[in-house]
């Protein structure tokens, strides 16, 4: 799903125009940005947290020269699922894999290929 596509499902759902939406969906997207950088984490009950790792300097070698080099500190973010959206996504999953086997095991008739289709 792209910004726009959010941004329009946030307008629907809300009963708001679109600008309106984008400056909602900024402002939780901005707020979010700027814990992060002055706390590290975000955690969002239901939905998962959102965490700032630091790497540490190290030296490493470049792969094709082989020669070291260092590398500076550097931070990653990472996205842990919560509780609720695994279970959501999951359910999700299994439903679709249900709906796989069950075609897949679908027996159809011998002679159901020789019936002309016109």
């Amino acid at each position: 799903m792209t910004r726009a596509q959010l941004v329009s499902k946030l307008s629907f759902q809300m009963d708001v125009t679109k600008k309106e939406a984008d400056l909602y969906l900024s402002t939780i997207l901005d707020s979010i940005m700027d814990t992060l950088n002055e706390d590290g984490r975000v955690v969002v009950q239901g939905f998962g947290s959102f965490k700032v790792k630091e790497y540490k300097a190290r030296l490493a070698k470049k792969p094709l020269t082989s020669e070291m080099i260092q590398l500076p500190v550097r931070y990653k973010l990472s996205f842990h699922p919560g509780k609720d959206l695994r279970e959501r996504i999951n359910a999700e999953f299994l439903q679709e894999q249900e709906a796989v086997d069950l075609t897949e095991n679908i027996r159809l008739p011998e002679n159901t290929a020789s019936i002309p289709a016109g």
